[in-house]
């Protein structure tokens, strides 16, 4: 239901748009398109209220009238969308000959003429409809039947991990240790007299409440009193606190009614009575909101008497305002296989023919650690032959009924999508384009969000489209439906992978993509076709049509051409092979994504995709962008990433709508057509492949492509490549970052390090939105003054080369508030240290800093371990020139210091330079550093790498 809510949502403003004078209806039609949107806001407000129950709970007869008000919804926008589109067709040029120009101008006022007929005849037909429908629900009384007639009451399936007994708890021990740990300062709970609340958080399945209770039972015999009380979605407040009474106190108020009479007031002053005198430990399970929160945490403010409270919650925001946050962790693989086997056999270690081993360990792939899907699956395969185990594996969907537990795993994963305002659920539903375990980039994703019209300008005055897609986005990750995905980098000459600390996009667990797919078939969202999903809709019903891994043999049986395509707004096609399309059947066709196809795939004649909004044609065969791209008017995304596309026609410059620009490195884009893209607030482009075959004076034409840049006075997103950088270019390149004030990324790509530039010109205007800088290939002889805290505020990944690293450097880099990822690299010789920095409480947020370079000496031996500095870092990397040190007499090796760095340390990168060293000094240096690491409180891994030919111990 509130998919039709999102559709009129777009549908309204656009009907206020047709009232307009510029478009001349006459009052008759006018009036008409009043009333519509009179009853349209009324449905949408009946809508709003059915789309927070669940679907299995509401009466078939307001499923078809909500059918039927969405399709309806389509429609009228397509319409709508249309008459747009041809009344604001203004794109031919003007002819010199006055009487063929005069000639043009009548038709264009006879078009325009029937253009208005012919939306006055649809609103009329679509208002028919609309009372239709309308006189169908008065006659079947939909208005009146919300829900389906009661039956039994419906159990909440969470309810079962409270009563499980400790038998059945696996992978539990490891997580409940950190979290006592975490309430028991210095691991005993009586030295404290201070309130401790910890939060622990995840999405639905991975066993909050059975880790909860674990903690609860365990601790609960060294309290007073203790309650655990669950609270979920739209709780009863008073009924929350009424338990939370009752448990700490069960011996005046388990058969009393007096608490029955209590409102909220006298329930919270009879709770903080109690634990103002006892210690206390208390579990509120589920919290979904901070207002909840807040009334509970009103009752134990005063818990002070050495008491304990622990919150679980679904949503990453909720936990780091209740307290000290601990992120919930999927099982081991080793721990997720024991519940596996145990659920199917009730015993360990049971023998496995091979058919079934395989079809285990591609359960377990699925599961990805999850309990909840562990148990679900296993209660499929219990009672079914170990030769049926990969038939059941083939038909698992999390989405669909037919088994109790798969039904509670529905239940348990459907709370926090029914939670989702009507606009975030069509975000999430979108998702289910996107094959399993697919890493899903959050920029293209927005892109197609915004194409689609899920984020409208209306939703928030003066912000961005782009910035309320990535708040969307970001809600997303904040309950813990998406797994947000960092960037990652490889060490040096090792295989193991960090994050970056900068999210680039995200994953669907396969758990949570099955209820999904399982809600967009539903609702006809998104129509999705592979080798392995019969569709059941005829394709002329689909609105979004999404292909996967489809052979040309598959394609050609759906028989693409003779199908009705005149609905689809969005066609998306991955990895298939052989698509054919024929251009003129997708009347309003927004998205058009071609993404690693195979075969030739032809564009020409699709100058009649008026309504398209994105373009992707991301590893598409293709050689060629037909000069039609430009009559593609409301075009705001071009995406032509690894194609061999050679050169942009000259007509892209006529996009005045683009907003997000992908060009290849082999593709060659006119300075002059880049600069007319004013639009433009995302552009990847490297051109300087492209240029050695356009100039014969590479160094013109890059200073020209630098130039045309500070036109993009609306970019907020530039990645791009300078090979070349003298003084006069070094001035323009910093005359157009001066008019990119709104730039948040910037990365310059060189084809190699070491471009030497000062950037130390006086009056450069710094962009204080700028959130990400990357400039590796560019060596500066210090630190520019205009890199600072005061104003760059929101910079929180940085990645720069400098001759010299110095300790002030250090100081002022420390300062950045939310600085996350900082990578110096240093071609010069010189000594870093930390003394001053480490005791100011600098770095607060940073989790990965590494300082790296041909001869790099840290110093951390004057680190105050109990300060607080870098109290959030995970990852540190440094080089070790061994014969450097040795020659400049440098501290020894058991002197470096690791030992000092914080305790959330989690790893240590080292890059052992060899070259020129003898095999014993190499040795000693590891040696070292490996005691070192052993010395630290939290024992980071450690990762030794070396290059260089050392020199070998005599015989």
């Amino acid at each position: 239901m509130e998919l039709v809510t999102g559709v009129l949502g777009s549908l309204l403003p656009k009907l206020g748009e047709l009232l307009k004078d510029e478009y001349d209806l006459q009052r008759g039609t006018r009036e008409k398109i009043k009333s519509l949107s009179r009853e349209l806001e009324s449905v949408h407000a009946v809508l709003r209220i059915v789309g927070e129950v669940p679907s299995e709970q509401l009466d078939e007869l307001v499923k078809l009238w909500a059918r039927d008000v969405r399709e309806l919804s389509y429609d009228m926008e397509d319409i709508v969308d249309t008459f747009l589109v041809r009344f604001n067709d203004g794109h031919e040029p003007d002819d010199p000959r006055v009487l063929r120009r005069l000639r043009k101008k009548m038709s264009k006022l006879f078009k325009k003429a029937k253009d208005r007929r012919e939306i006055a005849g649809a609103i009329r037909r679509i208002n028919e409809k609309l009372q239709e429908v309308a006189t169908r629900r008065a006659r079947y009384r939909v208005d009146s039947i919300v829900t389906k007639p009661a039956g039994p009451v419906s159990i909440d399936p969470r309810i079962q991990a409270l009563y499980k007994r400790s038998t059945e708890l696996i992978g539990v021990d490891g997580p409940m240790d950190k979290i006592i740990n975490m309430l028991s300062p210095r691991n005993d709970i009586h030295l404290s007299d201070k309130k401790k609340i910890i939060s622990i958080v995840g999405f639905g399945g991975l066993g909050k409440t059975t880790l909860a209770k674990a903690v609860y039972d365990k601790l609960k015999p060294d309290f007073d009193c203790g309650a655990f009380v669950p609270v979920g979605r739209n709780p009863d407040m008073k009924k929350v606190l009424r338990d939370i009474l009752i448990d700490l106190n069960k011996q005046n108020y388990m058969h009393s009614n007096t608490t029955t009479t209590l409102d909220e007031r006298q329930l919270i002053n009879g709770i903080k009575d109690l634990v103002e005198k006892k210690r206390s430990i208390v579990i509120i399970d589920d919290i979904w909101d901070k207002k909840s929160w807040e009334l509970i945490r009103c009752a134990l403010q005063d818990s002070n008497y050495g008491s304990r409270v622990v919150v679980t919650t679904r949503i990453s925001e909720v936990a780091t305002h209740a307290g000290c946050v601990y992120n919930m962790e999927p099982l081991s693989r080793d721990d997720s296989e024991k519940l596996l086997y145990t659920r199917i056999a009730s015993a360990e270690g049971k023998c496995l023919t091979r058919p079934s081993a395989v079809a285990c360990e591609k359960i377990l792939n699925k599961c990805d650690g999850v309990p909840l899907a562990i148990i679900t699956i296993a209660s499929l395969l219990a009672n079914k032959p170990e030769e049926d185990w990969s038939e059941v594996y083939n038909s698992i969907g999390f989405g669909h009924g037919g088994n109790n537990d798969v039904e509670n795993t529905r239940k348990i994963l459907s709370f926090s999508y029914y939670d989702l305002p009507s606009h975030l659920k069509a975000c999430l539903l979108y998702l289910s384009i996107f094959s399993e375990d697919v890493e899903i980039d959050k920029n293209i994703l927005i892109w197609k969000w915004i194409a689609e019209g899920f984020v409208q300008d209306e939703q928030a005055a003066g912000v961005g489209l782009f910035e309320l897609g990535e708040g969307c986005f970001n809600e997303l990750i904040n309950r813990n439906m998406i797994m947000p995905v960092e960037v990652q980098y490889q060490g040096y000459q090792s295989k193991a992978r960090y994050n970056e600390g900068y999210v680039y996009g995200c994953r669907v667990h396969d758990m949570m993509l099955d209820l999904i797919c399982s809600l967009s078939k539903e609702k006809n969202f998104v129509t999705l076709v592979d080798s392995y999903e019969q569709v059941e809709l005829p394709l002329s019903h689909a609105r979004r049509l999404a292909m996967q891994s489809m052979s040309i043999k598959e394609i050609n049986r759906l028989q693409l051409p003779n199908m009705g395509m005149e609905q689809v707004r969005s066609f998306l096609a991955n990895r298939c092979y052989g698509i054919s399309l024929a251009f003129s059947d997708f009347r309003v066709l927004r998205i058009l994504a071609l993404e690693y196809c195979q075969g030739k795939i032809n564009l020409s004649h699709f100058r009649s995709l008026y309504h398209l909004r994105y373009l992707g044609l991301v590893n598409a065969e293709i050689t060629e962008l037909p000069k039609e791209v430009g009559d593609l008017m409301f075009l705001q995304t071009l995406d032509l990433r690894e194609t061999s596309i050679l050169e942009l026609p000259e007509s892209v410059g006529l996009l005045t709508q683009l907003l997000c620009l992908y060009v290849d490195h082999r593709t060659w884009a006119p300075v002059d057509l880049i600069g007319k893209l004013t639009s433009l607030q995302e552009l990847c482009i490297r051109p300087a492949y492209a240029y050695d075959r356009f100039y014969d004076d590479k160094a013109n034409g890059m200073r020209q492509f630098v130039k045309a840049l500070g036109r993009l006075g609306e970019l907020r997103v530039l990645q791009t490549q300078i090979d070349i950088l003298d003084d006069s270019m070094e001035k323009d390149l910093l005359e157009s970052l001066d008019n990119l004030q709104k730039i948040r990324s910037l990365e310059i790509l060189g084809a190699s390090r070491g471009l030497n530039v000062e950037w130390t010109r006086t009056g450069f205007i710094s962009p204080r939105h700028l959130q990400r800088l990357y400039l590796e290939c560019l060596e500066f002889s210090g630190l520019p003054a205009w890199i600072n805290s005061s104003l760059l505020p929101n910079l929180s990944y940085l990645n720069m080369t400098m001759e010299v690293v110095q300790e002030q450097d250090m100081e002022t880099l420390g300062m950045f508030p939310i600085l996350c990822y900082l990578k110096l690299y240093s071609r010069c010789t010189k000594l870093v240290s930390f003394k001053h920095t480490s005791n100011a409480g600098y770095f607060q947020k940073l989790k990965s800093f590494k300082i790296v370079g041909s001869s790099v000496r840290f110093d951390l031996s004057g680190c105050d371990i109990e300060s607080s500095f870098m109290p959030s870092l995970e990852t540190f990397e440094t080089d070790v020139h061994v014969r450097f040190l040795k020659d400049a007499n440098m501290l020894g090796f058991d002197k470096l210091g690791l030992e000092n760095l914080p305790s959330s340390l989690k790893r240590i990168i080292v890059v052992i330079c060899c070259r020129d060293a003898s095999d014993a000094e190499v040795e000693e240096a590891q040696a070292a550093l490996e005691h070192a690491t052993d010395s630290h409180a939290n024992s980071p891994k450690l990762t030794i790498m070396r290059y260089g030919v050392q020199i070998k111990r005599p015989l």
